[in-house]
């Protein structure tokens, strides 16, 4: 790109006359021959006849076209390496004295031809054959000699000054043509110029300086020699005065360069410069030209005589066009072509060679000014920036905005700006930097300082995507790979407001395929075919070959991205805050993920259904009202890119879809849903989600030291927890706890004022399909003051709970069913008023609990204790008359009421009319203790204690009506035994009534009650027998119907 540019500008130091000067300056031309006698004019005045070798007018009329008198001028002086031509010349001043001019000749009209000293042929002979030869004409010529110029003698003295008056014209090589007025030569000023207009061609190029030109002269090193033609060494500068205007052909677009003030090259320094107001057009189809403008633009050089022309070749015709930011067909991604002289032949443009066999390669190119502007419109390209820096040796191009001292007129530009149109892009940067390879791909750009870059919408003003960034980017290409890497570091942003995602880290990176051209129809569709093959998941060291695709889709395919420090994502499917963030993009369908894998429940634990509607069928997902809300440590995503970007009929392009996530730290999830006070929530260390942005298809896999679950009103927690949204299922391998709020009591069927909250806590496995939930291994359930134990516990909910995003408002769920196997445990208090009213401990094997009907069922061998505080004297089973040995028991403090009752088969009852029915084997034992939990040894009953068998029994719980107290009525049937410290009884029934203290045994058939009695310490034991008895012990009462025998003292 600059190459052509600067080079060509190059060739502008030739059209100046510089390689002509050079060569006059340098070399030793002009020794001239001996004329022979026919050519000595004595006197101006003479008129000599002789006849000119053929060569000089064969040469006049081919090399002098300008200057037709010269093949028949009168004097035509044979030079050493050419000829001059005039017809007159004479000396001007005779009679010239001080300050005067000496030895100053007229030449009228003035010509010369000349060519390069003859170098030595292959075959030893010296040759100037098919050498373009210099020639200079003008309407006179002043030449100012050291010394008396004498052509017969050969002694003309060294040329001190000069002038070419009039029109001249100089030629060279190459086209080289220099027309102007007046020039003026100075040994003492160590100057050549001229104050009027110049025009000047090389080749096909062309220009004009409307105020002259002016070259700087170096002096010889050491004092001049008597035969040296010019005491100049050299050429230190050449200058053309501005306006100056060139006109540069190539082989496709001509260019148009202007500056207004001064263009200057210094052959010593090798440095080419324009000032005040460049200008550089390049022609195109389009109806406006390419331009580049600024207020200075400077060329560098290096010497490049040495190198061979194959070498010359080979070097620096890579080189691009100027601001290699965007492809110019187009919105294909990052390469080398740019607005400017894209197309110029670089075998034409690599270097500025003249007759002096002398070569010259650009090294640098610097335009500067307030502002410098590179325009494209046939590219849609723009550029603005205080400083562009080509160097075409490391091939890097470098804008950059320096803050100006002081103010300056107009708005101060404060950034790089850069514009694509056809792409809608904009970037801005206060430094950019770019590097391209050998095919003029950009392999790296660089961004220093806080900057911007903005891409729109197709047929929109809104942005499709933004970057933003605090110190800087980088993009390199990936080594071994088809991959670039972006790098934005400090408070980079990332957003796509048309998708309504963002991205925001302290440093992003993005790995993406690098844009290639496509512009064979079926290439492209066989490129699109293989990009939805590929399956692969990119790495980013991954070096496989990508197809390509179809960019003219302005499709771009990200293959890595990785964000670290204070990370925010901002997407519809999902928000996340991070410390590192990376995503895998892939381009192939997710194969079934089997999340499960080996966890299957095991035989015991029943399989709960997915939810499902009525129907049987999955009700229809909708969009969630609110994204997934994700924080932890790190977070690594996959995503799958569509096919096919382009947009369908409905303008909609196809979408990105997030499928699975990892998570590793702190780990947070949340998701709200409409109608949903509590959202979703997932707590732990470690999460895997799969289905990410599939409404209501997700499954999560939360692991921690608890991992924790919150839906619906349930807090779940454990090692690993698994929510699978599609069947609405929830599972834990291994220890966990589960929190629930409840309204009504399972245990007992009491109904809170407010919620109570219900634990579960299990050590082996749990499993909840948003209805049934199943416990194993070590179960604990507590709900205030209970708690229920069991190695497997299955607790039935009211209403089925879903955990999917369309799920709607949670219903009002309540406990329904207990069932609990193996070991079952149950400990409850109750309080009035914050005082212990009752305390009941159970043991079962299994115990079923069914809050919606009341039954309570239990399976034997189990007992059940009941503690209540003591009322007075209950049904005590001693007389007055007690035993001396026994008598220490009356001064015990007896403040608890206690009930023990055993059964080996099966406990039937009702919670809400708090009524139990025990069978088989069914043993009680009763009476005073002193404190709760405190228990009664049937072999060692306290006063008043008592202890009782049958073959059933049932209790009831009666409630306080009016003045009545709260009290207990038993029945127990077949083979009833009754005990006491002062007697027994054999009965077929026996009733208790705990408010009348009252006994009654019955007997049925022809068998009979019995009843052993001692009534003093001292006493007989007595024996009654009847058909049934009514009995008291606290009062000593009995009355017996139908009695048969009596016997002993009573």
């Amino acid at each position: 790109m600059l190459k052509r540019l600067s080079f060509t500008l190059t060739v502008t130091a030739s059209l100046t006359g510089l390689y002509w000067l050079y060569a006059l300056a340098v070399t030793p031309r002009l020794a001239p021959k001996l004329l022979t006698a026919q050519q000595r004019p004595k006197d101006v005045r003479e008129e000599p006849k002789f006849e000119p070798p053929p060569s000089n007018i064969q040469n006049a009329k081919q090399f002098l076209p300008d200057a037709s008198w010269a093949a028949d001028a009168k004097f035509q002086i044979a030079m050493a390496n050419g000829v001059l031509y005039t017809n007159n010349w004479r000396l001007v001043d005779e009679q010239q004295k001080g300050d005067d001019p000496q030895n100053l000749y007229e030449f009228r009209p003035f010509a010369m031809i000349w060519k390069d000293v003859p170098e030595p042929g292959d075959d030893g002979t010296e040759s100037t054959a098919g050498k373009q030869p210099m020639t200079l004409m003008s309407e006179s010529g002043l030449v100012q000699f050291s010394s008396k110029f004498d052509p017969v003698s050969r002694k003309y003295g060294r040329v001190v000054g000069g002038k070419l008056e009039g029109r001249v014209v100089a030629s060279g090589p190459d086209g080289l043509t220099i027309r102007g007025r007046d020039f003026f030569f100075h040994e003492k000023s160590l100057e050549l110029h001229s104050d009027m207009p110049v025009e000047f061609t090389f080749q096909q190029h062309r220009g004009t300086a409307k105020d002259g030109f002016k070259a700087d002269l170096l002096p010889l090193a050491e004092p001049p020699r008597p035969d040296d033609f010019l005491a100049i060494a050299g050429i230190r500068r050449v200058m053309l005065r501005g306006p100056v205007e060139m006109d540069l052909a190539n082989s496709d677009n001509p260019l148009h360069v202007t500056c207004d003030e001064l263009f200057q090259f210094s052959p010593e320094q090798l440095v080419a410069s324009f000032q005040g107001n460049v200008i550089v057009q390049r022609f195109t189809d389009h109806e406006q030209p390419d331009q580049l403008k600024g207020e200075n633009l400077d060329l560098f050089f290096a010497d490049d005589s040495a190198r061979s022309d194959a070498s010359i070749s080979r070097s620096r015709g890579d080189a691009p066009a100027i601001v290699p930011i965007l492809r110019g067909d187009g919105p294909k991604g990052m390469s080398a072509a740019g607005p400017i002289l894209s197309d110029l032949d670089p075998q034409d443009s690599r270097r500025a060679s003249g007759s002096n066999g002398g070569s010259l390669a650009l090294r640098e190119l610097r335009m500067t000014g307030r502002r410098v502007v590179a325009e494209s419109p046939s590219k849609g390209m723009t550029v603005v920036a205080n400083s562009l820096v080509y160097d075409v040796v490391a091939r890097t191009v470098k804008l950059v905005v320096i803050p100006t001292a002081g103010k300056s007129a107009g708005p101060e530009l404060k950034s790089v700006f850069v514009r694509h149109k056809p792409s809608a892009t904009d970037l801005n940067c206060p430094k950019l930097e770019l590097t391209h390879d050998e095919s003029g791909q950009v392999v790296s750009a660089r961004g220093d300082g806080a900057g911007r870059m903005r891409r729109g919408a197709l047929g929109s003003d809104k942005a499709e995507f933004s970057a933003k960034w605090q110190q800087g980017f980088d993009l390199q290409q990936v080594a071994d790979s088809e991959m670039d890497l972006l790098t934005l570091v400090g408070g980079a942003v990332l957003q796509q407001p048309t998708r309504e995602t963002g991205l925001k880290a302290e440093q992003i990176q993005l790995w993406f395929d690098r844009p290639t051209s496509v512009t064979d129809a079926s290439r492209r569709a066989s490129v699109r075919t293989e990009a939805n093959n590929v399956s692969a998941v990119v790495a980013v060291n991954d070096t496989t070959p990508r197809s390509v695709p179809d960019l003219t889709s302005r499709d771009f395919r990200p293959r890595q991205l990785l964000a670290q420090d204070k990370v925010v994502v901002v997407s519809p499917q999902m928000n996340a805050e991070t410390k590192r963030f990376v995503v895998n993009f892939d381009d192939s369908s997710p194969a079934p993920i089997d999340l499960a894998g080996g966890s299957k429940s095991p035989s015991r634990v029943r399989q709960a259904a997915a939810s499902k509607s009525p129907s049987g069928k999955k009700p229809p997902s909708k969009t969630p009202t609110e994204p997934l809300q994700l924080s932890a440590d790190l977070i690594r995503a996959k995503v799958r890119l569509p096919g096919d970007s382009r947009p369908v009929a409905n303008g909609d392009a196809p979408q990105a879809e997030l499928t699975e996530v990892w998570t590793e730290g702190n780990v947070d999830i949340q998701q709200s849903n409409e109608g949903v006070a509590e959202p979703l929530r997932l707590l732990g260390e470690r999460l895997y989600l799969r289905n990410a942005s599939s409404d209501g298809e997700q499954v999560l896999h939360v692991f921690g030291q608890p991992a924790r679950i919150r839906a619906r009103g349930f807090d779940i927690e454990g090692p690993e927890v698994i929510l699978d949204r599609p069947n609405n299922r929830i599972w834990i391998d291994g220890a966990g706890e589960l929190r629930m709020p409840v309204k009504n009591d399972p245990f007992d069927g009491r109904e809170f004022g407010s919620p109570a909250l219900l634990t579960v806590e299990w050590k082996e496995k749990m499993l909840f399909d948003g209805q049934n939930a199943t416990f194993l291994a070590e179960v604990t359930a507590t709900l205030k003051n209970s708690r229920l134990r069991c190695e497997e516990m299955e607790v039935v909910l009211t209403e089925r709970l879903s955990f999917r995003d369309d799920a709607g408002p949670a219903p009002t769920a309540e406990v329904q069913q207990v069932i609990c196997k193996d070991g079952v445990q149950v400990d409850q208090k109750l309080y009035i008023d914050e005082d212990p009213s009752e305390i009941r401990h159970g043991e079962f094997a299994k115990l079923t609990l069914d809050q919606t009907s009341g039954r309570m069922e239990a399976i034997g061998p189990g007992k059940i204790d009941l503690w209540r505080p003591g009322q007075g004297k209950r049904a005590g089973l001693a007389p007055r008359a007690v035993a001396q040995a026994n008598r220490p028991l009356e001064s015990e403090v007896a403040n608890w009421d206690f009930t023990s009752v055993t059964f080996q088969g099966k406990a039937i009852g009702n919670m809400r009319d708090r009524q139990t029915k025990f069978q088989d084997r069914v043993h009680i034992v009763y009476g005073p203790v002193a404190h709760p939990l405190d228990t009664i040894d049937p072999d060692h009953l306290p006063k008043d204690g008592g202890y009782m068998e049958c073959d059933s029994l049932q209790i009831v719980q009666i409630k306080p009506t009016g003045t009545q107290k709260p009290h207990i009525e038993l029945e127990a049937k077949g083979n009833a035994k009754l005990e006491g410290r002062s007697f027994n009884a054999r009965a077929d029934e026996i009733t208790f009534d705990e408010s009348k203290k009252l006994y009654t045994l019955r007997a049925t058939g022809n068998r009979q009650v019995t009843i052993w009695r001692q009534t003093t310490p001292d006493g007989e034991p007595s024996e009654a027998s009847a058909k049934s008895m009514r009995f008291i012990p606290s009062q000593n009462y009995l009355r017996s119907d139908q009695t048969t025998g009596i016997r002993g003292t009573n």
